[in-house]
């Protein structure tokens, strides 16, 4: 088996261990958790905005805020520009692993302060607790892969370090077999945890069928609007990738 001449070199992104094609669940979720989160991002700007413009906070969040957008949306833009430049495109998804662990912080400072009334999101509240719970999501899977793939070994070296040597500037590949066994990973885990939300979600809906709890509470409101984002977000990761074929060669 082989990848596309795209990810034939370097078929993982710098920093994570799935791989960076659109047959890997994690990949679909990492790109879908980018894109809402972007959107929230920009949302979150706009409101800033507005309340800078009153004069009544300070412009250090609404900076942060609208540079970690703009850095979204120009590198978004500058992939589809480049998209033939296959060298550039990896230099640039190199860089992925340090800006995903920003956005990741920033995103749960924002709804610390929103949570705490100290900026009023009200309005956009629901997408930050979104792009909370898939931020949170997707890190979350990220560890567990790495931890799976670390109990892969072949001749004493685990799959997890040639992952890792592969993303390093030498010339090392990864087998086929290596490049199948990371996608089954990664599926294997989407699946597991879309079964344990499956059961969540219907133990939620018995909770408020038999009014244990009740959705008028702000907790579990956002539990729920976070259950069913999380649902929705693995679900579609794993009919995007099982529709796509890999190469075989």
């Amino acid at each position: 088996m082989q990848l596309s001449d795209e990810y034939q070199n370097s078929p993982v992104l710098n920093g994570f261990t799935h791989l960076a094609d659109s047959t890997d669940p994690l990949h679909i979720m990492m790109s879908l958790t980018n894109l809402i989160t972007a959107a929230t991002l920009v949302l979150c700007t706009l409101v800033l905005g507005s309340l800078d413009k009153n004069e009544t906070i300070s412009q250090f969040p609404l900076l942060i805020t609208l540079s970690i957008s703009l850095a979204m949306l120009v590198g978004l833009i500058i992939e589809y520009l480049l998209k033939e430049s296959k060298e550039l495109i990896r230099g640039i998804r190199s860089q992925i692993k340090y800006f995903q662990v920003i956005i990741f912080f920033w995103m749960w400072i924002l709804w610390g302060l929103n949570q705490t009334s100290y900026f009023d999101f009200s309005k956009w509240s629901f997408m930050i607790l979104i792009s909370v719970a898939l931020q949170t999501t997707f890190f979350v899977l990220g560890l567990y892969h790495r931890i799976k793939l670390s109990k892969v070994k072949n001749n004493q070296i685990s799959l997890l370090n040639r992952v890792k040597s592969t993303s390093k500037k030498n010339s090392n590949t990864l087998t086929g077999t290596e490049i199948e066994e990371i996608r089954i990973t990664s599926t294997q885990i989407n699946n597991q945890l879309l079964t344990s939300m499956g059961y969540i979600t219907v133990g939620l809906l018995a909770a408020l069928i038999m009014n244990i709890v009740d959705l008028d509470s702000g907790l579990i409101t956002s539990f729920t609007s976070s259950i069913i984002s999380i649902d929705i977000a693995l679900l579609f990761s794993k009919i995007v990738a099982s529709q796509q074929k890999p190469i075989m060669g």
